[in-house]
């Protein structure tokens, strides 16, 4: 794990990100890569992965990518999240791997995939998120 990913696991500990489980591997300015131990907390009543959770990888590694590519007090938000569900599991961790397409001025996007132990996609996505100026004091 490298000293950025190390960083982002320690300030995301107390946010949902950190609440599911989700642990940042590696951080550069183009690529963030996360990983999740699927959990009977993440399963819906039939067994399978809840979409939820991987909407929320999927959202979390690219506004971690968003961040990491910004100067001081400048904020991103997501301001779409596309995530589509490809395969059903409910057992093992998933690796999920946001890749930069896009990192504006103004706005940034990325293209994000979530793939099994057995490195079958199970979840893609994409974010959008709009670059932020640091508020003003009134």
């Amino acid at each position: 794990m490298d000293e950025s990913a190390e960083r982002m696991n320690q300030l995301q500990g107390e946010n949902f990100a950190g609440h599911i489980g989700l642990v940042v591997e590696s951080m550069a300015k183009d690529r963030v890569v996360g990983s999740l131990e699927i959990q009977p907390r993440h399963l819906q009543p039939f067994g399978i992965v809840h979409g939820g959770v991987y909407c929320a990888i999927v959202e979390t590694l690219a506004s971690l990518g968003s961040f990491y590519n910004l100067d001081q007090g400048r904020l991103a938000a997501g301001i779409e999240n596309h995530t589509s569900f490809l395969r059903s599991i409910g057992s093992g961790t998933v690796t999920g791997v946001a890749v930069a397409v896009n990192l504006g001025r103004t706005l940034h996007l990325w293209h994000v995939e979530i793939r099994d132990q057995e490195n079958r996609l199970v979840a893609r996505g994409t974010v959008r998120l709009a670059v932020l100026e640091p508020r003003q004091p009134a």
